[in-house]
């Protein structure tokens, strides 16, 4: 039971994650507003995420 809630909890897992990583890369490099950077990232998270999501769950 307790690897499958994992396994559901890859797609908004990578999305936070993904947004926590976009605003510390905002913070960093100015040019880039914050909104578009947590933006970027939860995108880039949910991409990661789905990829994870469906990788792992063919293999159980």
């Amino acid at each position: 039971m307790k690897n499958k809630d994992l396994i559901n909890s890859l797609i908004p897992l990578g999305m936070i994650f993904g947004s926590a990583i976009g605003v510390i890369l905002g913070i960093f490099f100015e040019p880039i507003s914050q909104g578009f950077s947590i933006a970027i990232g939860a995108g880039i998270g949910l991409l990661l995420g789905s990829i994870a999501y469906g990788f792992y769950s063919q293999k159980g």
